[in-house]
């Protein structure tokens, strides 16, 4: 339920965060300048407080469970989208909605079924962590290269890419901090290197995210994002933590078979044109108001702190 809490969340926080995203000038991007230009706008904060929510509860789950059971559930983060679509556009979901939810759940429940994930510790030797962070460093950073130059969906897909890397990274060293709170209290958790490496991680993997909203519309970043983010972290549950997973042959092909179908159902989701115009509603009215003869949206230019709805549709 946990695990179905931060999906919910998420789902809450990408809509607002995007919509103030969009606005900020391209010249910002992966730079911290910025979360200076998004931290002054409401909607913006607004995000940040459901996302750091569902980043409690998504602790709370990797407490209770492993790696390769609490991260497919919180990447049905757009199925719990729907209904917020549905409230704002007075629309009943199409073919296109049904079969990507169906193909969402469906996925994780095949997956988690097939792998019956168990076992696992949460404090691994050296080399297993090396194992793991040095090629998804080395992912992100390759990622971000490729993303250099102006604001475009090409652009947005990268950064989306190194984001859900960086974020499937965080939730092992979420549930290796967990751990050693379990074992030692507070004080090993202080005396280790996990809190450095959450901080760089969850804000580095932030900001990426935030600049993936800015360089194209959500069909472009959050599907990748959702879709990255639970792979990446179950691999590296197996790999790092030594978490099992059944490689048994049928068990396997019913692990492949749910991943494509949470893939497919993800990108479905994340394309629906009713999915996006929740997401994207605030960013739509604000290209309507241009100011006369600049071409140029007049929220776009607005004074940092203006007022903007918090509120969902």
């Amino acid at each position: 339920m946990a695990a179905l809490g931060a999906a919910v969340l998420f789902a809450v926080s990408a809509v607002l965060q995007q919509r103030s995203a969009r606005q900020a000038p391209d010249s910002e991007s992966l730079r911290p300048e910025l979360l200076v230009h998004l931290v002054r706008r409401r909607t913006w904060v607004a995000g940040v407080g459901a996302m750091l929510a569902a980043y409690v509860l998504e602790t709370v789950a990797l407490a209770l469970g492993d790696v390769a059971v609490v991260e497919p559930l919180v990447a049905t983060e757009l199925v719990f989208a729907v209904p917020f679509a549905v409230r704002a556009q007075g629309k009943t979901p199409g073919r296109r909605e049904w079969a990507g939810i169906v193909a969402v759940v469906a996925g994780v429940s095949g997956f988690l079924l097939g792998a019956s994930p168990s076992g696992g510790t949460s404090e691994p030797a050296i080399d297993h962590w090396l194992l793991g962070m040095l090629p998804s460093a080395a992912a992100v950073a390759v990622l971000i290269f490729l993303a250099q130059g102006p604001a475009t969906p090409r652009r947005a897909g990268l950064l989306a890419g190194a984001s859900g890397v960086s974020f499937g990274l965080l939730s092992l060293v979420t549930k290796s901090a967990v751990g050693l709170v379990e074992s030692g209290g507070l004080v090993a958790l202080a005396t280790s290197w996990q809190p450095e490496l959450l901080c760089i991680l969850g804000i580095g993997g932030f900001l990426i995210a935030q600049s993936a909203y800015q360089a194209a519309p959500l069909a472009n970043s959050l599907p990748i994002i959702d879709a990255t983010e639970p792979i990446v972290a179950v691999l590296l549950g197996a790999t790092v933590l030594e978490e099992h997973i059944s490689l048994r042959p049928g068990s396997l092909a019913l692990e492949i078979c749910g991943a494509l179908a949470m893939v497919s159902g993800v990108f479905l989701l994340g394309r629906s044109p009713l999915v996006l115009a929740v997401y994207e509603s605030e960013r739509k009215h604000a290209e309507t108001r241009t100011a006369p003869g600049t071409g140029r949206s007049i929220c776009s230019g607005a004074a940092p702190g203006a007022d903007e709805t918090t509120a969902l549709p």
